[in-house]
């Protein structure tokens, strides 16, 4: 869990990557302080530097135009980037968080850079910082290469699938599958799968495909599949169809921007990732099929297509027992049951002879497993999941208690809507 520093000199390590999130950047890196201090005179005193030093932050090396990319819309979605957090606060913490309207107009590099040093209210100089290097992280998020290749990556693992995966399908039409979520005698939690559809059961329809037995293995039903770049959607909580079952969607749900950048922003700020080329699951697949067998023998399908267990890495496997639970993150529900890998995927370059390669995050859900996650009520539940993630390991970074007070602490089991 990501917490704030307890005792002098602790730093979490969120913030060692993040530097410019650090309250106590002064005493926490001295030397980088320095650094800054001795930029932000030398911007006084030569004005002509000043516009130097923007130019080459924003502008292209060796383009012919001199005029630098705006940052106004960076900064500005820095804020929305908050907005979206704080929706998952009570409302009474969330008004005393939300960004000061003294820095929410401040867009300006420059500006943000007077108010850092020259502010006299500690809160204001600490959200000019944090919003100069949220600005930061969103502008390079939006001109990182494997960002802008991301549709283009989707695609082309799409068509492979297509070719060598779910070519000759077998149709096995709709289905509902029910669930519900009750106590044993002893009062232990237990989850039922295939109840009938009556009381507090939640059903769920599926369009089932059977992916036709090979040689020494079985069929393997699919009951749902997508692909998600991650900039793009986010499951939402499943929504009522006509027939009154619950349908599966994909539209953004909290937060992100509108469901662009927020997302990979988020990640890198908990797992402490310096870049966005880092992020290893820009690109995801999920796969959800009969059983546990099922799991493992799609997982040999898949392997036999994309390039064999050389390519694949950083397996995860909490299907087979608990021997992979430390492998998952501190928020994880220790019920949270999946087959996940990060596969690298070789693919022509267009600008070169030599292909590339990028990585795609495959996860395996037997159909119990992932009905967990979508009963809100479960604590396996991704909804449950990823509040769990924003409260215990974001609100606290970014809306640290030396500046906020301690309640940012005490939000890991707030309830939230």
């Amino acid at each position: 869990m990501a917490r704030t520093p307890e005792r002098e000199g602790e730093i979490p390590e969120a913030y060692r990557v993040h530097r410019f999130l650090d309250p106590r950047l002064p005493s926490h890196d001295p030397g980088l302080a320095r650094v800054w201090v001795t930029v932000w005179r030398k911007l006084l005193q030569e004005p002509d530097l000043a516009e130097r030093m923007l130019a080459s932050y924003s502008r292209p090396v060796g383009s012919a135009t001199s005029t630098p990319l705006p940052m106004e819309h960076p900064y500005r979605d820095a804020d929305r980037y908050l907005d979206d957090l704080l929706r998952l606060v009570p409302d009474s913490l969330a008004r005393h968080l939300e960004p000061l309207a003294r820095t929410r107009r401040i867009n300006a590099m420059l500006e943000l850079f007077h108010a850092v040093f020259e502010g006299t209210d500690p809160r204001v100089r600490y959200e000019a910082q944090r919003k100069l290097y949220l600005g930061k992280l969103l502008f390079d998020i939006e001109h990182c290469r494997s960002v802008r290749d991301g549709p283009h990556h989707q695609q082309r693992f799409e068509s492979v699938l297509s070719e060598h995966l779910w070519s000759g399908l077998e149709e096995g039409g709709e289905v509902e599958i029910c669930c519900r979520l009750g106590r044993a005698p002893d009062g232990a939690e237990r989850f039922e799968v295939g109840v009938a559809p009556a009381g507090e059961a939640r059903c769920f329809g599926f369009h089932l495909r059977r992916i036709r037995p090979s040689q020494g293995e079985a069929a393997i039903e699919v009951f749902h599949y997508r692909s998600r770049f991650k900039r793009e959607a986010s499951p939402a909580p499943p929504t009522p169809r006509e027939d009154g079952l619950l349908a599966l969607t994909e539209e953004p749900r909290w937060p992100g921007l509108g469901g662009h950048s927020g997302s990979i922003l988020s990640k890198m700020i908990r797992r402490g990732i310096p870049h966005p080329f880092a992020v290893e699951d820009m690109l995801g697949a999920m796969f959800i099929v009969g059983s546990r067998s099922q799991a493992h023998a799609l997982e040999r399908r898949l392997m036999s297509i994309l390039g064999g267990p050389l390519r694949w890495r950083d397996r995860v496997d909490t299907l087979s027992g608990h021997r992979g639970r430390d492998r998952l993150g501190p928020s994880s529900s220790s019920s949270f049951a999946v087959l996940k890998s990060i596969v690298d995927v070789l693919v022509e370059d267009p600008a070169s002879e030599s292909p590339y390669l990028f990585p795609v995050e495959v996860q395996i859900y037997p159909i119990e497993s992932y009905l967990r996650t979508l009963h809100d009520e479960h604590f396996a539940s991704h909804a449950a999941y990823k509040r769990r993630q924003f409260l215990r390991d974001l609100i606290p970074l970014l809306f640290p208690p030396e500046i906020y007070g301690e309640e940012t602490l005490l939000l890991g089991g707030t309830a939230v809507g």
